[in-house]
């Protein structure tokens, strides 16, 4: 099970996850197009439907998908850090937020069992109703262990 925790000055969300998989599997489920599509969501909540990456510092990347209601949501930034497979970090801009800009990053730290999975989203200290938005980062975590550990996918995932 994921566990979240924000920091003491309320700008860093930070979550974690043990998954077994190698620091170099996850790292390539968070960056390429058709895999993160395949985790990324859940029926009856929201889904990613389209991911584009341009996997580079500076480059640009994308997710198009469906919200709880059914509406469509546009999630983009950029690169800021590309390490594989240790880090990966980028900015964030979610259509629910206006031009909020946030950050993102991955650190996959390699474990006896595969590999510790840290998200760290920053830059919620200006936005305090941010940080009760991204609480969804475990169900997230949730996803993609389930992707990697059991091949379990969007369409294969039961609704909530």
């Amino acid at each position: 099970m994921a566990t979240s925790r924000i920091t003491p000055d309320n700008d860093v969300l930070i979550s974690e996850i043990e998954i077994a998989a190698p620091p170099e599997r996850v790292f390539q489920a968070l960056i390429v197009p058709d895999q993160v599509t395949a985790w990324w969501g859940q029926e009856g909540m929201y889904r990613s439907k389209k991911f584009e990456s341009d996997t580079r510092p500076a480059g640009k990347w994308s997710s198009k998908g469906q919200s709880m209601d059914g509406g469509e949501f546009h999630v983009y930034g950029e690169y800021l850090e590309v390490d594989p497979p240790r880090a990966l970090a980028y900015t964030w801009v979610a259509s629910w937020t206006g031009d909020a800009r946030t950050t993102v990053r991955w650190e996959l730290e390699p474990t006896p069992n595969g590999t510790l999975v840290r998200i760290r989203h920053s830059g919620l200290r200006a936005r305090p109703e941010l940080a009760e938005s991204y609480r969804g980062w475990p169900t997230i975590l949730g996803w993609i262990r389930a992707y990697l550990e059991k091949g379990e996918t969007v369409e294969s995932r039961k609704a909530s």
